[in-house]
Protein backbone atom coordinates (compact mmCIF):
# COMPACT_ATOMS: atom_id res chain seq x y z
CA UNK A 1 0.00 0.00 0.00
CA UNK A 2 1.62 3.20 -0.79
CA UNK A 3 1.78 6.17 1.51
CA UNK A 4 -0.84 8.23 0.08
CA UNK A 5 -2.99 5.52 0.30
CA UNK A 6 -1.87 5.12 4.27
CA UNK A 7 -2.80 8.56 4.67
CA UNK A 8 -6.20 8.40 3.09
CA UNK A 9 -6.89 5.66 5.20
CA UNK A 10 -4.95 7.56 8.22
CA UNK A 11 -7.55 10.52 7.88
CA UNK A 12 -10.52 8.65 7.94
CA UNK A 13 -9.72 7.03 10.91
CA UNK A 14 -8.35 9.51 12.89
CA UNK A 15 -11.61 11.40 12.30
CA UNK A 16 -13.77 8.46 13.45
CA UNK A 17 -12.01 8.48 16.40
CA UNK A 18 -12.11 12.31 16.92
CA UNK A 19 -16.17 12.01 16.54
CA UNK A 20 -15.69 8.50 19.20
CA UNK A 21 -13.67 10.40 21.95
CA UNK A 22 -16.02 14.01 21.10
CA UNK A 23 -18.61 14.02 24.46
CA UNK A 24 -21.98 14.63 23.08
CA UNK A 25 -23.34 17.90 22.13
CA UNK A 26 -24.26 20.00 25.08
CA UNK A 27 -27.84 20.52 26.00
CA UNK A 28 -29.78 22.95 24.04
CA UNK A 29 -30.73 26.10 26.21
CA UNK A 30 -33.85 26.59 27.72
CA UNK A 31 -36.43 28.70 25.52
CA UNK A 32 -35.74 32.09 25.68
CA UNK A 33 -38.48 33.76 28.16
CA UNK A 34 -38.21 37.53 27.42
CA UNK A 35 -40.70 40.33 26.52
CA UNK A 36 -40.47 41.49 23.01
CA UNK A 37 -38.52 44.97 23.89
CA UNK A 38 -35.98 42.59 25.19
CA UNK A 39 -35.36 40.35 21.93
CA UNK A 40 -35.60 43.57 20.20
CA UNK A 41 -32.93 44.91 21.69
CA UNK A 42 -30.81 41.73 21.52
CA UNK A 43 -31.06 41.93 18.21
CA UNK A 44 -30.04 44.96 17.56
CA UNK A 45 -26.67 44.73 19.83
CA UNK A 46 -25.71 41.29 18.06
CA UNK A 47 -25.79 43.55 14.34
CA UNK A 48 -24.31 46.40 16.37
CA UNK A 49 -21.41 44.03 17.18
CA UNK A 50 -21.47 42.58 13.77
CA UNK A 51 -21.39 39.07 14.79
CA UNK A 52 -22.29 37.65 11.37
CA UNK A 53 -19.99 39.30 9.87
CA UNK A 54 -16.75 38.27 12.47
CA UNK A 55 -18.12 34.51 12.50
CA UNK A 56 -18.57 34.64 8.71
CA UNK A 57 -14.48 35.83 8.56
CA UNK A 58 -13.64 33.48 11.58
CA UNK A 59 -15.12 30.42 9.44
CA UNK A 60 -13.74 31.67 5.96
CA UNK A 61 -10.45 31.72 7.88
CA UNK A 62 -10.70 27.77 8.74
CA UNK A 63 -12.21 26.78 5.22
CA UNK A 64 -9.09 28.60 3.78
CA UNK A 65 -6.44 26.72 6.18
CA UNK A 66 -9.02 23.52 4.85
CA UNK A 67 -8.38 24.41 1.11
CA UNK A 68 -4.52 24.57 1.01
CA UNK A 69 -4.33 21.32 2.63
CA UNK A 70 -2.35 22.25 5.61
CA UNK A 71 -5.07 20.89 8.01
CA UNK A 72 -4.89 17.43 6.38
CA UNK A 73 -1.06 18.02 6.57
CA UNK A 74 -1.13 18.73 10.49
CA UNK A 75 -3.59 15.62 10.97
CA UNK A 76 -1.11 13.37 8.62
CA UNK A 77 1.85 15.01 10.98
CA UNK A 78 1.28 13.23 13.90
CA UNK A 79 1.57 9.60 12.16
CA UNK A 80 4.93 7.86 12.73
CA UNK A 81 6.83 7.98 9.34
CA UNK A 82 4.66 10.88 7.43
CA UNK A 83 7.34 13.50 8.12
CA UNK A 84 10.03 11.86 6.08
CA UNK A 85 7.72 10.63 3.60
CA UNK A 86 6.60 14.12 3.04
CA UNK A 87 9.95 15.50 2.98
CA UNK A 88 11.32 12.82 0.80
CA UNK A 89 8.01 13.21 -1.98
CA UNK A 90 6.36 16.92 -1.41
CA UNK A 91 5.56 17.79 -4.17
CA UNK A 92 3.41 14.69 -4.88
CA UNK A 93 2.47 15.25 -1.21
CA UNK A 94 1.14 18.70 -1.88
CA UNK A 95 -1.03 17.95 -4.32
CA UNK A 96 -2.99 15.18 -3.14
CA UNK A 97 -2.89 16.74 0.48
CA UNK A 98 -4.37 20.40 -1.47
CA UNK A 99 -6.76 17.57 -3.04
CA UNK A 100 -8.09 16.53 0.16
CA UNK A 101 -8.19 20.12 1.79
CA UNK A 102 -10.09 20.78 -0.83
CA UNK A 103 -12.78 18.23 -0.38
CA UNK A 104 -12.70 19.25 3.50
CA UNK A 105 -13.49 22.55 2.63
CA UNK A 106 -16.37 22.46 0.56
CA UNK A 107 -17.91 19.83 3.43
CA UNK A 108 -16.96 22.95 5.76
CA UNK A 109 -18.85 25.39 3.45
CA UNK A 110 -21.91 23.37 3.13
CA UNK A 111 -22.38 22.81 7.12
CA UNK A 112 -21.45 26.63 7.65
CA UNK A 113 -24.04 28.07 5.21
CA UNK A 114 -26.52 26.08 6.37
CA UNK A 115 -26.02 26.97 10.47
CA UNK A 116 -24.55 30.34 10.29
CA UNK A 117 -27.77 32.16 10.50
CA UNK A 118 -28.81 29.55 13.68
CA UNK A 119 -25.33 30.34 15.79
CA UNK A 120 -26.35 34.30 15.35
CA UNK A 121 -29.81 33.51 16.56
CA UNK A 122 -28.45 31.66 19.20
CA UNK A 123 -26.35 34.47 20.06
CA UNK A 124 -29.50 36.50 20.03
CA UNK A 125 -30.87 34.06 22.66
CA UNK A 126 -28.36 34.05 24.45
CA UNK A 127 -27.95 38.44 25.05
CA UNK A 128 -31.71 38.19 25.34
CA UNK A 129 -31.12 35.39 28.32
CA UNK A 130 -28.55 37.51 30.99
CA UNK A 131 -29.48 40.70 30.09
CA UNK A 132 -32.34 43.14 30.29
CA UNK A 133 -33.74 45.26 27.75
CA UNK A 134 -32.40 48.30 29.60
CA UNK A 135 -28.56 46.56 29.75
CA UNK A 136 -28.86 45.57 26.56
CA UNK A 137 -29.77 49.02 24.57
CA UNK A 138 -27.01 50.49 27.22
CA UNK A 139 -24.06 48.47 25.64
CA UNK A 140 -25.42 49.59 22.08
CA UNK A 141 -25.26 52.81 23.04
CA UNK A 142 -21.99 52.38 24.58
CA UNK A 143 -21.02 50.25 20.89
CA UNK A 144 -22.45 52.97 18.95
CA UNK A 145 -20.20 55.42 21.59
CA UNK A 146 -16.46 56.84 19.84
CA UNK A 147 -15.22 54.65 22.59
CA UNK A 148 -17.52 50.92 21.68
CA UNK A 149 -16.16 52.15 18.37
CA UNK A 150 -12.90 52.26 19.37
CA UNK A 151 -12.96 49.20 21.23
CA UNK A 152 -15.05 46.90 18.35
CA UNK A 153 -12.38 48.23 15.63
CA UNK A 154 -9.61 47.35 17.42
CA UNK A 155 -10.55 44.60 20.11
CA UNK A 156 -9.23 42.37 16.87
CA UNK A 157 -5.97 43.03 17.10
CA UNK A 158 -5.81 43.17 20.87
CA UNK A 159 -7.00 39.80 20.95
CA UNK A 160 -4.53 38.75 17.84
CA UNK A 161 -1.83 40.20 20.14
CA UNK A 162 -2.87 38.28 22.92
CA UNK A 163 -3.04 35.12 21.31
CA UNK A 164 0.38 35.74 19.96
CA UNK A 165 1.92 36.68 23.40
CA UNK A 166 0.33 33.40 25.01
CA UNK A 167 1.78 31.47 22.49
CA UNK A 168 4.96 32.59 23.35
CA UNK A 169 5.13 32.70 26.48
CA UNK A 170 3.31 29.76 27.79
CA UNK A 171 2.51 27.45 24.62
CA UNK A 172 6.39 27.32 23.52
CA UNK A 173 7.69 26.81 27.10
CA UNK A 174 4.95 24.13 27.57
CA UNK A 175 6.51 22.34 24.41
CA UNK A 176 9.86 22.97 25.77
CA UNK A 177 8.69 21.01 29.28
CA UNK A 178 6.86 18.36 27.64
CA UNK A 179 10.55 17.46 25.65
CA UNK A 180 12.33 18.02 28.90
CA UNK A 181 10.10 15.46 30.37
CA UNK A 182 9.87 13.13 27.47
CA UNK A 183 11.17 10.12 29.21
CA UNK A 184 8.50 10.66 31.91
CA UNK A 185 5.65 10.76 29.53
CA UNK A 186 7.39 7.65 27.89
CA UNK A 187 7.79 5.36 30.71
CA UNK A 188 4.01 6.40 31.57
CA UNK A 189 2.83 5.20 28.23
CA UNK A 190 4.81 2.02 28.24
CA UNK A 191 2.62 0.03 29.22
CA UNK A 192 0.20 0.76 26.10
CA UNK A 193 3.36 -0.96 24.19
CA UNK A 194 3.20 -3.95 26.45
CA UNK A 195 1.83 -7.17 24.26
CA UNK A 196 -2.00 -7.99 25.45
CA UNK A 197 -2.11 -10.60 28.06
CA UNK A 198 -3.24 -14.02 26.19
CA UNK A 199 -6.68 -14.99 26.24
CA UNK A 200 -8.02 -17.47 28.64
CA UNK A 201 -8.35 -20.95 27.11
Amino acid sequence: MSFLIFAVATVAATAQQAQKAKPGLPPAPPPVRADAATMQAATALVAQLGLKTQLQNQMDNTVKQMRSGVVVRAMLAQQPGFVPAYQANKAKFDVALQKAGGIQATIAQGVINQNLNSVVTAARDAYARQYTAAELNALIAFYRSPAGQALQKKQGAVQNEIGQQTARLIGAKIDAAMQANAPKLRDALSALNSPPPPAPK
